[in-house]
């Protein structure tokens, strides 16, 4: 909305959209659509956003990932949808606390993704 207060419903770093997926697993969900794909001008975007206010663009009004007053990376939303879909899948127990470094479930590069020899 052209008028709408910037930052009216702060999204406390995905601390909602983690609660919220918690909440749906543990009544029982076995399935979860996460809506927020093109929702840049929330900050909520599941792709890439900028993080900082002065990564943004200069023309009109973008709510950046800083705007809850943390320094998250541009992924953010992206790394939280994969370790929600971890927890559906039963990789992960469900816990209401969210993950505090969101990422892939691994520690190194896969084999399969791994660079082949010429």
């Amino acid at each position: 909305m052209k008028n709408a207060t910037p930052n009216q419903i702060p999204r406390i770093r995905g601390e909602f959209l983690w609660r919220q997926a918690y909440n749906a697993r543990v009544a029982g969900a076995t399935m979860l659509k996460i809506a927020m794909f093109d929702e840049v001008n929330e900050a909520t975007a599941i792709f890439k956003a900028a993080s900082r206010r002065q990564d943004a663009p200069d023309q009109g009004y973008w709510l950046t990932l800083d705007a809850d007053g943390a320094e998250l990376p541009s992924d953010w939303y992206l790394r939280l949808a994969g370790e929600i879909t971890r927890t559906f899948h039963g990789e992960i127990a469900p816990n209401v606390k969210m993950p505090e470094h969101p990422g892939p479930p691994w520690k190194s590069v896969p084999p399969s993704r791994k660079a082949k020899k010429p």
